[in-house]
């Protein structure tokens, strides 16, 4: 990409050089994240050009940098390889990453499979760690692609998740664990709970929307926002916050053993092309793509 706004376009470039503590690998897959065409509209003002698009993928490594000793050539990882501020993503035939943003990938699933996971995956088991002993859990945006994996998490350890879909989707989300199901269609969320919950992930609302939640939240329960919608000031009676992810390898690892036990599903909607990833991120930027989508190199 030449440019923010720019439309993507596939080029050539030079193989970028692994530097101290980092890694060159050979790209199997990439995985679209909705912060790629973010980082596309300017959400990383100081992002060099020209500009490799994308965040998370896997493949092999086909060489090791200075102070590499956790992996060597021929090694498989995924994790996160975007860094817009040197212009490099995972949209590419090979890719720089550092190692402390990778891990030996599961299993259990294909290359392709694990190129979906890394950011999607290390959220939702981050936010699953914040709520703590809720023993009922709301998700909000239950559906996508952090909802997924927050639903498998949260229901592995015994949690009851209570989750928004809508009808078509309701056997999917009781397939990944998820106790109830909201249809948010039918009408306001809060007013259809059954009783009410210890802890909310919410990954869609805006803060009016976060607002008329709370009656279903209990008093001193936990409130997680993604998208910011927690203001400045909080909510009274709860413990709501805003949340900016961490991945890194052992957050890595931790979802590799989750689903080589069989606890996670990995859902793929689409499988795309490297020249076909331009259409794929104007169809995320619709909000009608159809689950994760894996870009195969």
């Amino acid at each position: 990409m030449s440019d923010f706004g720019a439309e993507p376009e596939l080029t050539d470039q030079p193989v970028p050089e692994p530097g101290q503590d980092e890694v060159l690998v050979r790209m199997t897959a990439a995985g679209l994240n909705p912060f790629d065409w973010k980082v596309i509209d300017g959400a990383v003002p100081d992002a060099v050009f020209p500009l490799v698009v994308g965040t998370d993928g896997a493949g092999t490594i086909e060489r090791a940098g200075p102070g590499v000793t956790a992996f060597q050539a021929g090694d498989p990882v995924f994790g996160q390889f975007g860094d817009p501020r040197r212009g490099r993503g995972s949209y590419a035939e090979r890719a720089v990453a550092r190692v402390g943003a990778l891990a030996p990938p599961p299993r259990t699933i294909a290359l392709s499979e694990a190129a979906a996971v890394p950011t999607a995956g290390t959220t939702a088991l981050n936010l699953v760690d914040r709520i703590g002993d809720a023993h009922r859990l709301l998700i909000t945006g239950a559906t996508g692609g952090v909802g997924t994996f927050a639903t498998q998490l949260a229901a592995a350890r015994g949690i009851t998740v209570v989750a928004t879909a809508s009808a078509d989707k309701a056997d999917l989300m009781r397939a990944l664990g998820a106790a109830e199901i909201v249809d948010y269609q039918a009408g306001p969320v809060a007013d259809q709970l059954t009783s009410q919950v210890d802890a909310v992930i919410d990954l869609v609302s805006d803060t009016e929307g976060l607002r008329r939640l709370l009656p279903a939240v209990r008093p001193g329960g936990t409130v997680l926002s993604p998208v910011f919608a927690v203001p400045e000031e909080g909510f009274p009676a709860v413990n709501a916050a805003n949340f900016l992810n961490e991945a890194g390898t052992d957050r890595l690892e931790r979802l590799a053993q989750e689903i080589d036990a069989g606890h996670v599903r990995v859902l793929i909607g689409d499988t795309v092309t490297l020249p076909q990833s331009p259409a794929a991120l104007a169809q995320s930027r619709t909000g009608r793509a159809r689950g994760k989508t894996v870009i195969v190199i």
